[in-house]
């Protein structure tokens, strides 16, 4: 069942117009992208879950053993480090912009604490937002407008990181002062939110945790929303609502798991109703145990090395629970 719901990393191998000479896939789990003179290995738990698009790093100096991608992604990443990082097109092998401008600085490093989280298409564009942390927070996160030919950027960290330090000031905290620190969970997102994530094309909930400067113990962890905007030369990002504390449970985040949820409920409780009581026991242990299952089989989920694991497991708690709701539902249609 689990190799059903566990998908693979593809790319299309052909030349593209772009002047990628190809796209390269060395095994199941790890894919590198070729243009005519640089290679670049797509960037860990960076594949959309379309598959549409990912983010990808140039290694800083020339790479004797490829081949190290296959054996040890880890290990790859951290031996060399980052010169530049794209966006890429995965469905026609194409890379779409450097993150940063062809003369960007990027931070040495920044590609082992990359994230992005993928907004869903719309006429053929989608907002994201990718982020690079460091030793105490988020040390860049910037907002992307992607269409089929290219792609336009902004950094928003620091005017989020503004309106987080006021909301503190303003708020009952001790710590109204000082200098914070803030890290956006941007690879925690589901596919699709309801109380995090994108829960439309040009809205977002960003979870996030802020401390003092120096500190690891949060002394605010909050969610912030987003209103996104195709703008000038520029996407731009303004907040519409910060609010603290952080949902803890899976189905409450993900509008399509929360969906399968309730349907799972209503169709047991339905059957249950209509069972005598000792079959209602029966029913009732069932389904504890099936919970047990499911649980752990989303646990031991296996991902690829760029796919959000997040994203997947939520994927597979989803297929298992409408697995279950469609067997109960046969089950109560023979009851009547």
């Amino acid at each position: 069942m689990l190799s059903r719901l566990i998908y693979t990393v593809a790319c299309v191998v052909y030349c593209a117009a772009s002047g990628l000479d190809a796209a390269e896939s060395l095994s199941g789990n790890v894919t590198t992208i070729t243009t005519a003179n640089e290679k670049a290995a797509l960037a860990e738990h960076s594949k959309s879950a379309d598959g549409r698009h990912a983010l990808a790093w140039v290694p800083r100096t020339d790479v004797s053993d490829w081949s190290l991608l296959q054996t040890d992604p880890r290990g790859f990443v951290e031996k060399y480090d980052v010169r530049e990082i794209w966006v890429v097109d995965l469905v026609h092998s194409r890379k779409l912009a450097i993150l940063g401008g062809p003369k960007g600085y990027v931070r040495p490093g920044s590609h082992r604490t990359l994230n992005v989280t993928w907004g869903p298409i719309d006429d053929g564009r989608r907002f994201a937002l990718a982020a690079s942390d460091w030793k105490w927070g988020t040390d860049t996160l910037m907002l992307l407008d992607i269409d089929p030919d290219g792609c336009r950027e902004t950094q928003i960290g620091p005017m989020l990181d503004r309106a987080i330090a006021a909301f503190i000031k303003e708020s009952a905290s001790p710590q109204k002062s000082g200098a914070y620190d803030t890290r956006y969970r941007v690879g925690e997102l589901p596919e699709r939110g309801h109380r995090t994530g994108f829960s439309g094309t040009e809205t977002v909930r960003l979870p996030f945790a802020t401390t003092v400067r120096g500190r690891d113990e949060p002394i605010l962890e909050g969610i912030v929303t987003l209103k996104l905007s195709r703008t000038g030369s520029a996407p731009a990002a303004s907040v519409a609502k910060i609010v603290a504390g952080i949902s803890k449970d899976p189905f409450a985040d993900d509008t399509r798991l929360a969906k399968a949820d309730e349907e799972l409920n209503a169709v047991y409780n339905a059957l249950s109703q209509r069972l005598k009581t000792e079959f209602r026991e029966i029913l009732k242990t069932e389904q504890r145990h099936w919970l047990e299952q499911r649980d752990k089989n989303v646990v031991e989920a296996k991902t690829s090395a760029v796919e959000n694991p997040r994203i997947v497991r939520d994927r597979l708690l989803r297929q298992l629970t409408e697995e279950r709701t469609a067997e109960l539902r046969a089950r109560l249609k023979g009851e009547r």
